[in-house]
């Protein structure tokens, strides 16, 4: 309980509790929290509690919610054992528009969001923090570093028992127009945020949220959602289970026509604070409480994953595999142009782009080996959209762009980038018109595409000239990085920190910063010929052809863990915290390990010459069964 007293005995703690942090407990419905004290006519919001229920922390404001730029005061209250005291101003707060405290677990630290102006930062909506002293008291504020804050807000930091933090920002980069981040609480301490998925997060708002002490329960504000009661903002609920995240679900029993928002759990999840403003015509914006206990009952009885689905490209059939993976079946092909080898899938999961590169192996319906492949080269200058709604399609020529290979697209798929070796050049594409909109000169062998969350930089792999194209959209310019032979796969880290590169004619890996674009580390591929991989649970899988083996490293020191030796040339690679799908094309063959035991789990036999793969959770019956 960090510098406070530890002789505050479990008594005192049940007898917290038992009085609801100051009065009855109660039912699912929601209490007026501490009316005429804490919750007044005045706006209050986004409390946070100690450990033990005896202190805590909430934002008031004399300004009418939801009007405006509205400031915000951090007050400050005990609890006696039978009464709350008076509020006061929090000695940290009082001349900065300062809100959403959240004292952590060890009762150590308070992160809250201020408005205060830094030297580090221009004045906005950043995550802040104090600690407290060890005779008391706190210290000076101090603003979370960036990448933690941006350019943007953020908003409602909260933390787990691990010292995870957790906050929501509209930074550029995410699903829509707020998000839920994760930044995990790592030996070096808080470093880079994590955006917390497509599970959570979608194309609308996701903002003000709250977690269990153990990390496995998510409360959060959703804005115009269609389930909403109220398209300002409604409380939803998620569980993590085994690192996955259920589907969100609306907490209908909580949620009015009002603001619902700035949840809070108390340290066993037995009650939920939160605030509302009731209704829309309310003038009242105030702190509620309600029984968690029936609550986290039903929505955990009720909580599912969302159907997932791979996508794959088969090179030698000219088609995509959709396959559902809840019940391991082929579901739908869908054609493309000829020989097809990459996909890349817009952000809101709504469309998909493959490059039809025009060479591909010769068919074969039975397994070959790689003596046996003979290759079979057509002249291609498409890339193929699909609609993944009704699966209609939609060839996109480019006369002067034989042999598309890399493919990329952002959000919405209303933009898509391709690659053209020959040449030297990517294409920038109206993804809806199919018009060419800019070139950008690289170098010869542009081959693979990838790019930063924010799509400002694009990374392109010169395979035949062994380097790195930098394009940086903003400044429309484009810079050069030298690398061992071959790059070609790439992939950036899931906190947008480094991108590694696979030089498959040197068997090295290039890891980069994308920041300041400085080599980090040469590693050896422990294989020949990496060509692709993937990041998973903190490790990166990657895939040497030659030596038919995929080595396992670890992302945070670098190192080389184990190899997994296959039966055939491995080639594409997909996957998250479940499965991790391996191409053996060879064999016409995808396998799906278990990450942690790495053991096959299953197999899919459909397809000719599998290589581009993507995963594609569906939470909102995207894809019709």
């Amino acid at each position: 309980m960090g510098t406070m007293k530890t002789n505050v005995t479990l008594f005192a703690l049940l007898f917290m509790s038992s009085l609801l942090y100051g009065q009855e407990k109660p039912k699912t419905s929601k209490v007026l929290f501490e009316p005429g004290n804490i919750s007044t006519k005045y706006v209050e919001y986004g409390t946070t509690f100690t450990r033990d229920g005896s202190e805590m922390y909430f934002a008031r404001s004399t300004q009418q919610w939801g009007k405006g730029d509205m400031k915000s005061t951090i007050y400050h209250a005990f609890f006696d054992g039978e009464k709350w005291s008076t509020p006061k101003i929090a000695t940290f707060s009082g001349t900065y528009d300062d809100s959403d405290p959240h004292i952590t677990p060890d009762n150590k630290t308070i992160y809250f969001i201020s408005k205060r102006p830094s030297a580090a930062h221009t004045i906005s909506s950043d995550i802040w923090k104090v600690k407290r002293k060890s005779g008391g008291g706190w210290t000076e504020p101090e603003r979370m570093p960036n990448p933690i804050n941006s350019e943007k807000s953020e908003y409602s930091p909260c933390t787990d028992l691990e010292g995870n933090l957790y906050f929501a920002s509209d930074r550029l980069g995410g699903y829509g127009q707020g998000d839920l981040y994760m930044v995990p609480n790592k030996e070096e301490g808080l470093k880079n945020p994590i955006n917390m998925g497509d599970v959570l997060n979608s194309e609308t708002g996701e903002w003000n949220l709250g977690v269990s002490a153990n990390g496995n329960t998510l409360l959060f504000e959703a804005s115009q959602r269609k389930q909403n009661v109220s398209g300002y903002g409604d409380l939803y609920i998620s569980f993590k289970r085994n690192d996955s995240w259920t589907i969100p679900q609306n907490i209908v029993e909580l949620n009015t026509s009002g603001s619902d928002l700035c949840p809070f759990l108390t340290q066993h999840t037995e009650q939920l604070y939160f605030t509302s403003s009731d209704s829309l015509k309310s003038g009242d914006t105030n702190i509620y409480v309600a029984d968690f206990s029936s609550i986290q009952k039903k929505y955990q009885e009720q909580a599912q994953f969302p159907t997932q689905y791979l996508l794959v490209v088969n090179r030698s059939e000219h088609n995509i595999s959709l396959f559902n993976l809840k019940n391991k079946k082929l579901q739908k092909t869908i054609g493309t142009g000829l020989g097809p080898h990459e996909i890349a899938l817009s952000k809101n999961n709504h469309y998909a782009y493959v490059a039809n590169y025009g060479s591909y192996p010769k068919p074969h319906e039975q397994a070959i080996t790689n003596k046996q492949l003979k290759w079979i080269d057509t002249l291609q200058n498409s890339i193929t959209k699909i609609n993944l709604k009704d699966f209609t399609t939609q060839t996109i020529t480019i006369p002067d762009n034989p042999s598309p290979h890399g493919v990329l697209t952002n959000i919405d798929g209303s933009l898509v980038w391709i690659t053209d070796e020959n040449k030297g050049i990517v294409r920038e594409i109206d993804g809806n018109k199919g018009i060419v909109l800019r070139k950008y000169a690289t170098m010869i062998g542009s081959h693979i595409l990838k790019s930063t969350s924010d799509f400002s930089k694009l990374f392109v792999s010169n395979i035949e000239s062994n380097t790195i194209s930098v394009i940086d959209r903003n400044e429309q310019k484009v810079e050069h990085i030298s690398t061992p032979a071959g790059p070609e796969g790439m992939e950036v880290s899931p906190d947008g920190q480094f991108l590694w590169v696979l030089c498959n004619g040197a068997n090295k890996i290039m890891v980069i910063d994308t920041k300041n674009l400085q080599t980090v580390k040469i590693i050896d591929s422990k294989g020949k010929f990496p060509v692709k991989m993937i990041f998973v649970n903190r490790e990166a899988w990657v895939v040497n052809v030659f030596s038919k083996n995929i080595a396992i490293f670890d992302t945070e020191t670098l190192t080389f863990k184990e190899n997994l030796t296959l039966e055939s040339s491995p080639l594409g690679i997909s996957g998250n915290q479940n499965y991790i799908f391996i191409t053996l094309p060879r064999k016409n063959l995808i396998q799906a390990y278990e990450p942690k035991s790495r053991k096959v789990i299953f197999k899919l036999s459909e397809g000719m010459e599998q290589d581009g793969m993507f995963l594609l959770n569906d939470i909102g019956q995207l894809i019709s069964d």
